[in-house]
Parts: structure tokens; C-alpha cells; sequence
């Protein structure tokens, strides 16, 4: 991966956060917050634990994050925890 490539990665991980945190965070009033209460670093776990899959990799680059992206985000985090 070259810098640009890692640049894009990074500022696609940060929107990623903030759509997340607009469902799942306390601190944002997210949705479902009362429920899943989900911390940053959760988040940010999850994304990238979820971008090994190379077409989710490739999705999320090419056009962003969408409902399907963060549903199958919350789901590894909800498994994360269920390890921890």
C-alpha cells in the first residue's frame, strides 16, 4: 500500500467512525446507543477486522460505507465482545 493509498484508507476509517458513532455511540446520541454503547476504539476494531475481507476493502474505497457495511461492523463487534 503507498501513501496515497494509505491517506484514503484513513480518512475513509475516520468517516466510517462517525457514521458508527451516529447508531451506536453514547456521546453522539446514536440510535441504537442505549443498546450496543459502542466506544471508538470498538469501532475502529471492528473496521478493520472488517476491511481484510479485499471486496469489502475494495467497496468501502470505491464508494464509502453504507447501511450493509455498518451492520456487518456491529455484528464483529458484537462478537469481539462476546470473546473479550
Amino acid at each position: 500500500m503507498n501513501m496515497i493509498e494509505m491517506l484514503a484508507l484513513n480518512e475513509r476509517a475516520f468517516e466510517f467512525r462517525d457514521y458508527m458513532r451516529m447508531f451506536y455511540h453514547p456521546d453522539y446520541d446514536g440510535v441504537y446507543a442505549d443498546e450496543m454503547n459502542f466506544t471508538d476504539e470498538e469501532i475502529i476494531e471492528g473496521f478493520a477486522e472488517y476491511i481484510k475481507d479485499k471486496e469489502a476493502y475494495k467497496g468501502i474505497m470505491k464508494y464509502g460505507a453504507d447501511t450493509v457495511d455498518r451492520e456487518r461492523v456491529r455484528d464483529i463487534i458484537l462478537k469481539m465482545r462476546e470473546v473479550a
